[in-house]
């Protein structure tokens, strides 16, 4: 009786201490800002920086929280984690929405940032209810440990940035000194920032230019050309996807991230690939296999999740349930062609479009209208989508 009483406290609390998905709010994180933020990674990449030169970045509230919910989705733990930012001439207030997986409930936090102590926690609330300052002085000791809270302490201390706040609004100055951190932060930049990358997207792009040649049709299928690179002897999807899915992707949305047609890239003619008989899928499936290759698969899903979240509150054909499955697909295919072998490569050739993404019939069912599918609804059809998935079947 005791432990049938102590099990239903627990549960009690913890109904009382979170919130059900739809009092978190929901941030929506369109292309347009990612774009945005993807051009101060190039803007502000150490190769485009000289010696004194002084820089200058000012964020605003939204774009905080929208890229705290970027980071976020980073870690496994953390993904569909949902904040808001408020920005004061004294303090930064960041309020979450963890998700504890436990009925669609999520644990509300708060905490308190000033940059005169930017890595610690000035104040932490969990459920509205304030952590007592011990603890928040553990945590803080906790974080300083961390290996990636260390890294970014060395660079604050050696750029020395001065920050200052308003109603709103944050701004980050310094004056660039130290070319030695040229290398510490390239893993940050865009692919192809450095010219040895460009020439090499360039290269991927003249190969799908002369495949489209020689192929002749308007409309091809998207798995000739994924069978046409499996069959490059010399071609490693891990050192080469992002030229190699950067071209893809150019060759279905017709830029890639800020590269201009006849400028920066060669122009391609006006044949189309396609997925299922739709450009639209191709383009959902090549974007994300290019991702796929800049960040952290389970990042750039999170991104495509947000951009369908995005439709559903922004545009007309709302959330597609279809869109998210070719992510999936793309993801998957990605993940697969980067772990087979030679011989296997050798053997790929999917005979119909149902190899590469799931039909008509599996994400028919879970058309909603445009409206946005829940937290759990999107577990589910991400997961049954990769269960789909034939390639990765023996």
């Amino acid at each position: 009786m005791g432990v049938v009483t102590v099990v239903l406290v627990l549960i009690l609390l913890a109904w009382w201490m979170t919130v059900p998905a739809d009092s978190a709010p929901r941030t929506i994180i369109p292309f347009s800002d990612l774009s945005k933020y993807r051009q101060w990674l190039d803007d502000y990449h150490p190769a485009r920086l000289e010696p004194g030169q002084a820089i200058a970045l000012t964020v605003q509230q939204d774009d905080v929280q929208k890229l705290a919910i970027l980071l976020a989705s980073t870690q496994p733990a953390l993904t569909h984690t949902q904040f808001r930012a408020s920005i004061t001439p004294d303090i930064l207030t960041l309020e979450a929405w963890y998700p504890t997986r436990w009925m669609d409930r999520f644990l509300p936090l708060q905490l308190t940032w000033s940059p005169d102590e930017p890595f610690e926690l000035r104040r932490f609330w969990i459920s509205g209810i304030a952590v007592p300052q011990w603890i928040v002085g553990r945590i803080n000791l906790r974080l300083a440990g961390l290996p990636a809270v260390r890294d970014a302490e060395k660079l604050w201390q050696t750029l020395s940035p001065i920050v200052e706040m308003g109603d709103g609004s944050l701004t980050f100055s310094t004056e660039w000194t130290d070319p030695e951190l040229t290398g510490w932060l390239n893993d940050f930049a865009p692919f192809w920032s450095g010219a040895g990358q460009r020439e090499r997207l360039v290269e991927e792009v003249e190969w799908v230019r002369d495949f489209f040649v020689a192929d002749g049709r308007q409309r091809i299928p998207l798995r000739d050309v994924l069978i046409a690179l499996a069959q490059r002897p010399n071609l490693d999807f891990n050192q080469d996807g992002s030229a190699v899915f950067g071209a893809l992707s150019y060759a279905t949305l017709g830029s890639v991230s800020g590269m201009r047609p006849g400028v920066d890239l060669p122009r391609l003619s006006g044949q189309r690939l396609t997925l299922h008989g739709r450009y639209d899928l191709a383009r959902h499936y090549t974007l994300a296999m290019w991702l796929g290759t800049q960040m952290n698969p389970d990042t750039a899903l999170e991104l495509a999740t947000y951009k369908e979240w995005s439709d559903a509150e922004t545009r007309s054909s709302g959330f597609s349930a279809e869109d998210m499955v070719a992510n999936v697909a793309g993801l998957e295919m990605l993940g697969y062609l980067r772990r087979i072998d030679a011989q296997d490569r050798k053997d790929f050739r999917p005979a119909t479009d149902d190899r590469l993404m799931p039909a008509r019939e599996f994400w028919e069912p879970w058309l909603s209208n445009g409206a946005a599918l829940n937290e759990r609804q999107l577990r589910e059809l991400i997961e049954s989508t990769r269960e789909q998935m034939l390639f990765n079947k023996p």
